[in-house]
């Protein structure tokens, strides 16, 4: 079991980006880099610097590459693990947890279905010691009311989100995680966002609301 037996909880989550760091955000998004384009870019990374598939304990950058543009929600756990516990994992050694509980399903045609809610919670309440409940058919305005230090949100978003001023957007299909909530305003980590609008970037509820698809997980963590 990983759960921690010393909380470094001090009231801050750190912004964790699914692509391994914050600078590759833009990269694959603002540029929308193919996997060949990221290669490129990986393989002209600086040679003395481990590549982040290696980092994050990926075995190789195919495997980095498949992976990479699915864990949203586990960058956003990853997230809630640094600023609540003392686990630091790599994200494909979560990523092996979160398959060995069902989290994700990858089907025989390789497409892979998740997050999948209910098992996540399972898992991270029984490894990690939160507790976790379920948000459906719930507005923002609604559900960011129970936010506060030691619980935060996972909701649902499309991933249009970082782009505020799409016009009719999709609602779902990613994951942020919404941290604090100032009045009307939320401030929540993107873990694909634009380098400049990932990091608590901040959204009137009524426009975060346009991409928001009314469901998600509060974590709570015991203080």
């Amino acid at each position: 079991m990983y759960i921690s037996t010393s909380p470094s909880y001090d009231g801050s989550l750190p912004y964790v980006s699914q692509w391994g760091s914050l600078d590759r955000n833009d990269e694959v998004v603002i540029r929308h880099a193919t996997p060949s384009r990221l290669d490129v870019f990986l393989r002209r990374a600086d040679p003395s610097q481990p590549h982040v598939w290696a980092s994050d304990g990926y075995h190789s950058y195919e495997e980095y590459l498949f992976w990479s543009r699915k864990v949203c929600g586990l960058a956003c756990l990853q997230s809630l693990l640094h600023g609540w516990t003392d686990v630091r994992l790599p994200m494909r050694e979560l990523l092996s947890l979160a398959l060995d509980r069902g989290c994700y399903v990858v089907e025989p045609q390789g497409k892979v279905q998740g997050l999948i809610y209910r098992p996540f919670m399972a898992w991270v309440s029984s490894q990690f010691g939160f507790t976790c409940q379920l948000v459906e058919n719930t507005p923002i305005q609604e559900s960011a009311r129970a936010v506060r230090p030691g619980r935060a949100l996972i909701a649902s978003v499309s991933p249009e989100i970082r782009d505020p001023s799409t016009c009719k957007p999709r609602q779902g299909g990613h994951l942020v995680l919404v941290h604090e909530v100032h009045g009307e305003t939320v401030r929540f980590h993107n873990p694909s966002g634009y380098s400049h609008n990932a990091d608590s970037a901040s959204l009137p509820m009524h426009v975060f609301e346009r991409f928001h698809a009314g469901r998600g997980i509060l974590v709570s963590v015991t203080l």
